[in-house]
């Protein structure tokens, strides 16, 4: 009688009382571009900073572009029309040599201390990386990436793009 009373009253606690409801449409399912096929493809993907949030920006390049290459057009900022629209970084204006080790994770190394640089451009380093590593179908497995400047290598960092 006990273990009836027991699981009648577990019965009715899992009753919370919301109902079930059908599917809700939420737009297509996010998927990754082909690097080799002509156009987006071959868009260079930069984040830089617009209302306080890290976000994409997409340029043409013609091309593949390699981790290195993407870092270095992101550290040079936002070009004037994306300026125009808002868009800032919390970079500074750096170069220099960055590199790049593959992973897992992949490691990438600039020549800069990082220190310095506030959460939101270690998210602009860290989303720009991982966007030019699936653009050339290198994914990190774990889903994260280590950075190292001259003064510090940060924990592993993972993009937070909302």
């Amino acid at each position: 009688m006990k273990k009836l009373f027991v699981l009648v009253a577990l019965l009715l606690v899992s009753a919370c009382g919301v109902k079930p409801t059908g599917a809700v449409p939420a737009g297509p399912a996010p998927t990754l571009r082909n690097p080799g096929a002509p156009g987006r493809g071959t868009d260079l993907i930069l984040y830089f900073v617009i209302d306080g949030r890290v976000a994409p920006v997409t340029r043409s390049s013609g091309s593949t572009v390699g981790v290195e290459a993407a870092l270095a057009t992101l550290l040079a900022g936002p070009t004037t029309e994306e300026a125009a629209d808002g868009y800032v970084t919390a970079l500074p204006a750096r170069s220099g040599p960055i590199t790049l080790t593959p992973g897992p994770p992949a490691a990438i190394t600039f020549p800069f201390a990082l220190k310095p640089i506030s959460g939101l451009g270690i998210n602009q380093l860290t989303c720009t990386a991982f966007a030019a590593l699936a653009a050339q179908t290198r994914y990190s497995v774990d889903g994260t990436i280590s950075l190292s400047g001259t003064d510090v290598q940060l924990p592993y960092q993972t993009c937070q793009a909302f």
